[in-house]
């Protein structure tokens, strides 16, 4: 992982261009007197590279065309300054292990998995009849593909997608800077093995961590099945994962829960 932070407050001066990159894969804004420009350059595969920020100029940026800009934000004045922010995902992101898991009966087991980071900007004023912060970019780096979750297509919701590892051992899971790691700890009362082909990862209720090496994290979740039991319990722990040493909190949940401590049906949360 590199070193480099590319979040935090920017200023811009009038016609500053500021990009937020991984290998072809950019974000890029320019600030205007009355507006904010935005370009989104998309890749169709996951690029394995540190994100980078850095300034252009209009000599190299190539996004003047109408069908690249993304879009154009306008304010009365534009203040200067944008806040940047990694975030989770809108939605629960379902994760599917290359290899399907079978936890035996009795047993427990700490998977470390992956999940998709989104990109954030906002605006930064000091007017006092405005709201002091106001969203006007909220992206993921690469977007997974849309699922529905669920044991009908009544009784689930709808997800994002996404092929991943799930590792029993972190040092095998691979780190990349536009992905958080989660822990997920599944604790098997049941008399029977349970078997995890999929596994709906509420990474929306979850808080994003980042550690002294600027890898990201999220909130640790347990889950544990009893026996002859339909539904299972599942606890969102409010302490950064103990394999996180040093860290900065970097956002709180996209939805607040009033509970830590969530029942869900085993259909909803395991596939």
């Amino acid at each position: 992982m590199t070193d480099d932070k590319w979040w935090g407050d920017f200023s811009f001066d009038n016609q500053q261009i500021k990009s937020w990159q991984i290998g072809e894969r950019a974000i890029t804004i320019k600030r205007s007197v009355n507006e904010w420009n935005c370009w989104n350059f998309d890749t169709e595969d996951e690029i394995d590279q540190p994100i980078v920020q850095r300034e252009l100029t209009d000599n190299n940026q190539e996004s003047d065309t109408a069908e690249k800009m993304f879009g154009r934000y306008l304010e009365n004045h534009s203040e200067g300054k944008i806040r940047i922010l990694p975030l989770l995902a809108d939605r629960s992101v379902v994760t599917r292990p290359a290899t399907p898991l079978t936890l035996l009966a009795g047993e427990s087991a700490r998977l470390f998995i992956s999940t998709p980071i989104w990109f954030s900007a906002q605006t930064l004023t000091d007017h006092k009849t405005l709201p002091t912060q106001q969203v006007f970019l909220d992206l993921p780096f690469w977007r997974p593909s849309d699922s529905w979750f669920g044991a009908s297509t009544i009784d689930g919701q709808l997800c994002y997608a996404k092929y991943t590892s799930a590792r029993v051992q972190l040092d095998h899971l691979e780190k990349r800077s536009h992905r958080a790691i989660t822990p997920i700890t599944v604790i098997n009362h049941q008399h029977t093995p349970l078997v995890i082909e999929r596994i709906n990862v509420p990474v929306n209720l979850l808080h994003l961590y980042c550690d002294n090496h600027h890898q990201f994290w999220t909130s640790g979740i347990t889950v544990t099945t009893e026996n002859n039991s339909k539904n299972v319990e599942m606890h969102i722990n409010q302490k950064v994962p103990t394999e996180v040493h040093s860290y900065e909190l970097i956002s709180t949940p996209r939805i607040k829960s009033e509970t830590n401590k969530l029942i869900r049906n085993i259909s909803n949360l395991f596939g």
